[in-house]
């Protein structure tokens, strides 16, 4: 069964701002904090059409640590046992650095 977040997320911090943030935490209505990367993939020479999400629990300084040391989602590992969400299923608002809401809920 997928985890997934519900409703709108109000994003905490982000990095990487093309288009929109690439990198982001966020915590959703529940009080769990969300990892959400779409980096640039240096071998394809292109952003991601996916966002591949993690929750990260409740602990915002566990959900921070892990944010800034890319614990939750490391750069060059394999990523098959994180949910992945195509960006034509996310939304942001309309300054595209304050919410993000993934699905239609």
């Amino acid at each position: 069964m997928k985890r997934q977040p519900a409703g709108w997320l109000d994003i905490t911090v982000y990095r990487d701002f093309y288009d929109f943030p690439r990198y982001i935490l966020a915590r959703d209505g529940q009080g769990l904090y969300w990892i959400f990367d779409g980096s640039f993939d240096d071998e394809a020479d292109e952003y991601r059409d996916h966002l591949i999400m993690k929750c990260v629990g409740l602990e915002w300084d566990e959900a921070l640590r892990q944010f800034e040391g890319r614990v939750a989602i490391p750069l060059g590992v394999d990523r098959s046992g994180y949910e992945r969400v195509a960006l034509t299923e996310v939304a942001f608002d309309e300054s595209h650095r304050k919410r993000i809401r993934i699905g239609t809920a």
